[in-house]
């Protein structure tokens, strides 16, 4: 516990990057919220009015958080101990015995505070709420046709439905069923469908009988032939996966296209928080290296400009991974290495 907690100076360390990474986040969040709404702005129309917009962009923010996260820390680390030499305070620290190393483990710690609350959202509370934002804009948008709606397929009946917030909730369904002779039996219409335990229930249902043109209405039917828990590995967007659903649906898989784009999303998730550490290092590399004579301002711009870099090229190589021979595991680790070699590179020539 002393080793993670530290003395006093390793808490004050601690405490001013936690604060900085904390002001970062909320520029970086409060910044991307005022671009979402104003991108929002121009499909505004009669069914998606400026409060649909408003609650879309509110419930975007916690994805793009997480997914900036990389970015949110090196800043932070970059502002805080920028600050902290601005101030006399790691000059201090190294006169009372503290070295490079240990300043730089003092500013790590609340870097893996943050990833770990990182890793616990989008294994818990990204996925849905990031799903069913996007869906139930698409659906307010009139944007999900029979081509981008989804269609299930069972012995005895094709199912089409427009949206799906979540894994226990199915919007506008429409359900063909046929005969013995696989000709249209009938055609059921629901609003919604909802998952109680195993079994699926549909609400405000009309049933059209296609042999003598009857119609009938309940309020509420079982639905034998709903998707299984396997076919939302086909519906749901793999950046909206948890990381032990992208584990359990890579195997299942047989797309390789498909299969691709999981293991990307799950090598991407998985080593975050590597990737992370290795940035926080990187950020305070320009504190302790030949740019510590810049003023915290030119410090936070070269950080920018790094983050941007390793942005693009972070995606440039996720990109390769879907249309080229490398994988999903060498794309996403050589930014990793590329991270790694500079880091070195900056901390071996650096002036002590």
């Amino acid at each position: 516990m002393k080793l993670f907690l530290g003395d006093l100076i390793d808490k004050n360390i601690s405490r001013k990057v936690l604060s900085s990474v904390s002001v970062v986040a909320l520029a970086i969040i409060s910044l991307d919220f005022i671009f979402t709404i104003l991108s929002e702005l121009s499909d505004l129309s009669e069914n998606y009015g400026i409060s649909d917009a408003f609650i879309y962009s509110i419930s975007s923010l916690p994805y793009s958080a997480y997914d900036s996260l990389s970015y949110i820390c090196l800043i932070g680390v970059l502002v805080g101990l920028g600050s902290l030499a601005e101030e006399g305070e790691i000059t201090a620290a190294r006169v009372l015995g503290k070295s490079d190393i240990n300043i730089i483990w003092a500013s790590i710690k609340p870097i893996i505070l943050v990833l770990i609350l990182g890793v616990l959202s989008s294994q818990f509370f990204i996925p849905g709420l990031s799903q069913n934002s996007e869906e139930t804009r698409s659906l307010k948008q009139n944007r999900i046709s029979l081509d981008d709606g989804y269609w299930l397929a069972s012995d005895s009946s094709f199912s089409y439905f427009k949206s799906t917030p979540n894994s226990n909730s199915i919007q506008d369904i429409v359900i063909y069923n046929l005969n013995d002779d696989y000709k249209l039996r009938e055609i059921k219409r629901a609003e919604e469908a909802n998952k109680r335990g195993n079994s699926w229930s549909l609400s405000n249902l009309e049933i059209i009988n296609v042999e003598n043109g009857v119609k009938e209405y309940f309020e509420e039917m079982d639905w034998v032939d709903g998707p299984k828990e396997e076919d939302f590995k086909l519906i749901l967007s793999p950046k909206y996966f948890s990381l032990t659903k992208l584990y359990e649906n890579v195997s299942k898989e047989q797309s390789e296209y498909r299969q691709n784009l999981l293991l990307l999303e799950f090598w991407r998730k998985t080593l975050q928080p590597i990737f992370t550490i290795l940035l926080t290092i990187l950020a305070a590399s320009f504190v302790f290296g030949p740019a510590r004579d810049q003023k915290v301002g030119q410090r936070v711009l070269t950080g920018i400009i790094v983050a941007f870099s390793l942005s693009i090229s972070q995606r440039l190589f996720e990109s390769m991974a879907l249309v080229s021979f490398l994988s999903p595991l060498t794309s996403v680790m050589i930014p990793i290495l590329i991270v790694l070699g500079l880091t070195s590179f900056i901390w071996r020539f650096k002036s002590f």
